[in-house]
């Protein structure tokens, strides 16, 4: 049996949706089409019938509260799978208030969800919170990451990519690098002294690179004051070169 949605159940409601999970919302014409596009326009008569929509009773019941001169309601604590929703849903409908509060949101939940955000910029051209989500999304396989991309930003994000690339290549040849010991009138290589290796830690993931403070920590090894400096001048080196890439938007 049906029941209506607790906000959504007027009396001269003349329009009713039906949520996948079998909620009932009464909804008024006149909100619909003056603060969305997306559904039918107000000549076109359902007869009565109960309109089906394919997003649950969650997503309706945030979504419609965009449509009425009310307070909106707030987004800081809701579930992410429910913010996602909620905002391919304004996207859906183009339920304008909804649409630009969802984009802020998306961006607020950044680094923890950037191939969810990155997917849903592309998908709805944001390009600057696509130019904020693609550097987060590292860890994923590059052939994945460009077929969430636009065509036109497919070649900046290969470029970019590279930039990237090429700073994690130079950090790991350093340990080819010698210093020299001022005290012993010789060479000296303090990677092989650390455990595990500096080097070794780096791997071959761009996601190293945004954690050097861990890489770079003091892993109990006694070196030398030589050792200690170059240490700190090899990840000063890669910090300097990373703050000279440029923003991924200047690649487009």
């Amino acid at each position: 049996m049906h029941q209506y949605s607790k906000l959504f159940n007027a009396p001269d409601a003349d329009v009713t949706f039906q949520s996948c999970d079998a909620t009932l919302f009464g909804i008024h014409r006149a909100n619909l089409q003056t603060n969305t596009e997306g559904f039918p326009p107000s000549e076109i008569s359902t007869n009565g019938e109960i309109v089906t929509l394919s997003e649950s009773s969650v997503t309706l019941e945030l979504l419609f509260q965009f449509i009425y001169p009310r307070r909106h309601p707030t987004l800081d604590d809701i579930p992410f799978d429910h913010l996602s929703a909620l905002a391919e849903a304004a996207e859906k409908y183009q339920v304008f208030s909804a649409m630009s509060l969802c984009c802020l949101y998306m961006r607020d939940v950044l680094p923890d969800h950037a191939p969810e955000v990155l997917a849903y910029a592309a998908k709805h051209d944001y390009p600057t919170l696509v130019y904020e989500a693609a550097p987060f999304t590292f860890d994923i396989p590059l052939a994945e990451v460009v077929g969430m991309l636009p065509q036109y930003l497919v070649l900046p994000w290969v470029r970019y990519f590279d930039a990237w690339n090429a700073v994690l290549h130079d950090a790991i040849a350093v340990r080819q690098r010698t210093h020299y010991n001022t005290v012993q009138s010789s060479q000296c290589r303090f990677w092989k002294v650390e455990r595990p290796p500096i080097a070794q830690q780096f791997g071959h993931s761009l996601r190293s690179l945004r954690r050097l403070h861990l890489i770079f920590a003091d892993q109990g090894t006694k070196l030398s004051a030589c050792c200690e400096e170059a240490k700190k001048l090899w990840r000063a080196e890669i910090e300097d070169a990373m703050n000279k890439i440029p923003p991924f938007a200047s690649f487009v």
